[in-house]
């Protein structure tokens, strides 16, 4: 007597929920670790924006080009 074919398939079931969790997981803190110090700077730039309401964001990050 072996086990029953619906527990094999409930198995296989749960071992691929968990290499999706882990993947999804592995995935977003690779994004986080290598996009970090991108999303620290716009933090710092949206903060900089928050705290001085009177300059223009299109004035210092979009310099008009010479005709």
């Amino acid at each position: 007597m072996g086990p029953k074919p619906g527990s094999d398939m409930k198995m296989n079931a749960i071992r691929s929920g968990i290499v999706v969790l882990g993947t999804l997981a592995f995935g977003y803190l690779s994004i986080q670790i290598g996009f970090k110090p991108y999303l620290e700077k716009a933090q710092n730039q949206n903060a900089l924006y928050q705290s001085d309401p009177s300059q223009e964001a299109s004035s210092s990050d979009f310099p008009e080009r010479p005709s």
